[in-house]
């Protein structure tokens, strides 16, 4: 089922193909698959379209704390943070992390203090109004529909941690806008990356960390082997590592597309449909992807592609020639 309004489709399309662009310019001059894929991030992050930086969903509380990570193939380099607040741009610290730390994650207050450090920029009146008014319509459909229950409780009975999120697949104003945005790219000296950033779910409990930063869960990229990055339901993604078996399933038999459905073949096994779903670029540049969700935004450009392609339905090709 299609649950988007055509004016939400078309920035959500136009979003995804910006983002793509923005790594492709990277790539185009010369840089390296670990700049493009963040430069993609950074775009879903400023655009309030998605689930991430400027659109981050919010917590029980009412607030803002973001998960972010990086990840270099050639040398297995990490960058990650945990429930970050007022940082436009959590993908870019995450960098930071990783080359200018000697630390894979830093979390809360310790990551926003080195953001400081560091001179990163902090976005002013974060929450926006906007997105502080979904946020009460959202906790008062809660409230009503699990009375008697805390706002964590309910959340978890509708889905949105550990259910079987029918509302989100019935685009129910509760589940929606669960999607972390990330990429993951392949330069010409045969170098993949990764890139991951996320708001986390409508109402978690403030302190809550999805599979995004988590290394093998929210992310995965080993030169020679391929990157992956994943969306959905971060408590089922970590508890089947499904980045680390992408890779490794590539790994096994060379072929992205038909490890990334193995991946999520296994995500449903355990914990069934609606979960989530996966990206990954192989050692030579191949694509795949996989979900068992009702959609997932996806955009891909390859050199001699005049524009980036984009698709978000599970039957959709790709709108572009590749």
């Amino acid at each position: 089922m299609r649950g988007m309004t055509p004016e939400r489709e078309t920035r959500y399309r136009d979003g995804l193909r910006s983002a793509a662009s923005a790594g492709r310019a990277i790539l185009e001059a010369g840089g390296s698959a670990m700049d493009a894929a963040i430069a993609a991030v950074v775009d879903m992050e400023n655009g309030g379209t998605f689930n991430a930086g400027l659109g981050s969903c919010l917590t029980s509380a009412g607030t803002v704390e973001m998960d972010a990570a990086v990840m270099r193939g050639s040398d297995r380099g990490i960058g990650a943070v945990a429930s970050i607040t007022s940082v436009a741009n959590p993908v870019e610290l995450s960098r930071a992390v990783m080359d200018r730390t000697p630390h894979c994650m830093l979390a809360a207050d310790g990551a926003l203090a080195f953001a400081r450090e560091q001179g990163f920029a902090l976005r002013e009146n974060f929450p926006p109004p906007s997105r502080l008014a979904e946020w009460e319509g959202k906790r008062a459909r809660l409230k009503a529909r699990a009375a008697g229950k805390t706002l964590e409780q309910g959340l978890a009975e509708l889905g949105g941690v550990l259910g079987d999120q029918e509302d989100e697949v019935r685009h129910d104003p509760v589940g929606d806008d669960h999607d972390t945005v990330g990429a993951v790219a392949f330069d010409s000296a045969g170098g993949v990356a990764a890139a991951v950033s996320t708001g986390g779910i409508w109402l978690k409990m403030p302190g809550r960390v999805g599979d995004s930063p988590l290394p093998g869960a929210g992310f995965w990229a080993v030169d020679a082997a391929g990157a992956s990055v994943a969306t959905g339901t971060g408590e089922s993604l970590m508890r089947v590592m499904i980045c680390k078996h992408v890779i490794d399933r590539i790994e096994s038999h060379g072929d992205p597309e038909r490890a990334c459905q193995e991946a999520v073949e296994l995500l449903e096994k355990h914990f069934g449909p609606n979960q989530g779903g996966v990206i990954a670029v192989g050692p030579r540049g191949g694509l795949g992807w996989a979900i068992n969700t009702n959609g997932m935004g996806r955009s891909m450009w390859r050199g001699g592609m005049k524009d980036a392609a984009v698709a978000v339905w599970p039957d959709e090709d790709w709108d572009r020639a590749r």
